[in-house]
C-alpha cells in the first residue's frame, strides 16, 4: 500500500455492547408524515458488504428508508426535497479514523506545495503565495516532496532570492524535512554561530553556515519559532477545516489532541450552532500516566460524554513503551473503563499490547462495555482485525477518496476499503449503532458521488468527486456545476 496512508488495524475482543446516548424510539410508518429529502437514480451503497440499492429516503436527521427508486419515490410530498444521482454513488457519510485536526485546521492557510516537482515549481509558487497575502509575517508550507527538498544543496538563496523581507519556512509530506530562509534560521535560532544542539542542521562545508536544509529535531526548533495562534485564529481555523472535510465527503473525524483545548474550541462552536461535523476526541497519554492524571481525565469525560455531535472517546498511548509500561497503563486505564488506543512502533509492542488487555479483562472483569483493542500502525492480517482507514491529517492528505483509489489500485477491494471509512471506522469509536450504514433510523449522513465507482470503467474512482454531503440530514455541501465553455 502506498506510503502515504496511514492503515490503522484494530483488533476486536467480541462481546455485547452497551452505547448510552443512541438515537432510539418507535418510528412512524414509512407512509405517514413528513419526508424531508430523498436521493433516487443512485448506487447506493449501503455498507457493510449489503447489496447495492437505488434511492434514500430520510425524514428529520434520520435514514427512512433504502430500496429501490419505486419504494422510495412513493413516500415523497410535496415538502420533499429530490436528488437525483443520475447513477452516481452514493455511500454513508465518510469517518476519517485518525486526524489532528486542531493541526491540520492550522494548514489550511498554508502553501500547499503537494503538486511541486522541481524548485522553480516551489520558487513560482512561493512568490505567488507572498504576493497574495502580504499580511502574514511568516510564509509557510507544507507537503512539499521529501526527496526534492532534500536533493538541493543551497535552498536557503533560493528563499531569500524569492521572499527577502520575510521569514520562510517549507516542510515536507511528514515534516521530516525542511527548508528555512535567512530570516526564519535566525529566528529559530539556527545560525552559523549556533552549535549543534539541534540534531539536523545542514551546513555549507566551506563556511560552517547553515545552508537552509534542516532535518529532524531542527525542523522541531524552526516550527517551534513560528508565532502561535490566538484563540480566534484557531477557531477560524477549525471552521475552515469543517468545510473542508464537507467538501471531501466526511461527516466524522476521530482526533487525536494532547489536551482538552480542541474539545473546548469544538464545544463553543457546537455552542454556535456551527459544528457540521462529528468529533470522537482522543487525548495522548503517557506510559507513565498517573491515577491523578487519569481522574482530570475522568472529569472531562463527564463534560464530554458520548454525544453523536462531540465526545471524549478515549485515550492513545503512544509507544515505542516496554511490556511493563504497556501493561500497567493499559490495567489502569481499563479500569477506569477508557477505550485505549495504542499507537505501535514495532511487533513486540502489538505483543505487549494485547497481553496487556488480556492481564486488563483478567484483574478488572467484565466493563460497562465491550473492550476494543485498537492498535494503530500495527500489522495484523484481516482475519484478526477490522480495518479502518486514517489519514493521520495534516501528516498526510486529507481526501479519503485518494486513499480509497490507492488501497483498491493496490488491492482491488472496494468495499473493504468504502467500509474501512465508514462502518469498520464507526465501530471504532462505539457509534455503529447510530452512523456507518445506510440503514432505518441511522442517522442522515450520506455522500453523493460525480460518477459510479463501482462500474468496471478503468478511471472511475480515480474520476470521482464528491458532489453533494450531507449531514444530520441537511445538505451541507454542494459541489458548484463545471464552468461552461460556451460563453
Amino acid at each position: 500500500m502506498a506510503t502515504r496512508l496511514t492503515t490503522i488495524l484494530v483488533a476486536v475482543i467480541v462481546g455485547a455492547t452497551f452505547i448510552a446516548g443512541l438515537i432510539v424510539g418507535a418510528q412512524r410508518d414509512d407512509a405517514s408524515g413528513p419526508v424531508d429529502l430523498i436521493i433516487v437514480n443512485g448506487k447506493v451503497y449501503p455498507g457493510g458488504g449489503a447489496a447495492l440499492q437505488e434511492a434514500v429516503a430520510v425524514r428529520g436527521n434520520q435514514i427512512l428508508r433504502v430500496g429501490s427508486n419505486r419504494e422510495v419515490k412513493r413516500l415523497r410530498r410535496a415538502q420533499t426535497m429530490v436528488l437525483d444521482a443520475h447513477g452516481a454513488t452514493v455511500l454513508p457519510g465518510l469517518n476519517d479514523a485518525q486526524v489532528h485536526l486542531m493541526s491540520g485546521a492550522l494548514t489550511l492557510e498554508h502553501l500547499n506545495l503537494s503538486t511541486a516537482s522541481t524548485i522553480d515549481d516551489v520558487e513560482t509558487e512561493l512568490r505567488h503565495y507572498a504576493e497574495d497575502n502580504a499580511e502574514l509575517p511568516w510564509l509557510v508550507a507544507h507537503d512539499a516532496d521529501p526527496d526534492l527538498l532534500g536533493a538541493s544543496t543551497h535552498p536557503r538563496k533560493t528563499l531569500d532570492g524569492a521572499v527577502p523581507d520575510r521569514p520562510v519556512l517549507i516542510t515536507s509530506e511528514h515534516a521530516k524535512i525542511a527548508w528555512a530562509n535567512s530570516r526564519a534560521l535566525e529566528l529559530a535560532g539556527l545560525t552559523g554561530k549556533t552549535r549543534n544542539r539541534a540534531a539536523g542542521i545542514v551546513r555549507d562545508r566551506r563556511t560552517g553556515e547553515p545552508t537552509g536544509v534542516l532535518r529532524d529535531g531542527a525542523v522541531d526548533l524552526a516550527v517551534r519559532a513560528v508565532p502561535q495562534p490566538t484563540r480566534a485564529e484557531k477557531l477560524a481555523a477549525l471552521r475552515a477545516a469543517i468545510d473542508e472535510a464537507q467538501r471531501l465527503g466526511i461527516t466524522s473525524v476521530q482526533s487525536v489532541s494532547s489536551s482538552e483545548e480542541e474539545l473546548q474550541l469544538l464545544d463553543e462552536i457546537r455552542k454556535d450552532g456551527d459544528l457540521e461535523l462529528r468529533v470522537s476526541e482522543s487525548i495522548v497519554v503517557t506510559p507513565a500516566i498517573t491515577e491523578a492524571r487519569i481522574n482530570e481525565l475522568n472529569q472531562l469525560r463527564e463534560e464530554f460524554p458520548d454525544d453523536p455531535a462531540l465526545k471524549l472517546g478515549g485515550v492513545l498511548l503512544t509507544c515505542p513503551c516496554e511490556p511493563q509500561q504497556i501493561d500497567r497503563a493499559v490495567t489502569l486505564l481499563d479500569k477506569h473503563d477508557w477505550h485505549v488506543m495504542v499507537k505501535t512502533a514495532s511487533g513486540s509492542d502489538v505483543n505487549a499490547t494485547v497481553d496487556a488487555f488480556e492481564h486488563a479483562t483478567s484483574v478488572n472483569g467484565t466493563p460497562g462495555r465491550t473492550r476494543r483493542i485498537r492498535l494503530d500502525d500495527s500489522l495484523l492480517s484481516e482475519g484478526q482485525a477490522r480495518i479502518l482507514f486514517g489519514s493521520n491529517w495534516p501528516a498526510g492528505p486529507f481526501d479519503p477518496l485518494e486513499a480509497v483509489h490507492e488501497t483498491v489500485s493496490a488491492t482491488g477491494e472496494l468495499r473493504s476499503a468504502i467500509d474501512a471509512y465508514t462502518t469498520h471506522a464507526a465501530y471504532a469509536s462505539y457509534d455503529e449503532l447510530r452512523k456507518g450504514t445506510l440503514a432505518r433510523g441511522m442517522l442522515a449522513d450520506i455522500v453523493i458521488l460525480s460518477n459510479d465507482i463501482f462500474e468496471a470503467r478503468p478511471n472511475a474512482l480515480a474520476e470521482s468527486a464528491v458532489t453533494v454531503t450531507i449531514f444530520d440530514g441537511k445538505i451541507v455541501y454542494q459541489r458548484p456545476p463545471a464552468a461552461s465553455s460556451n460563453d
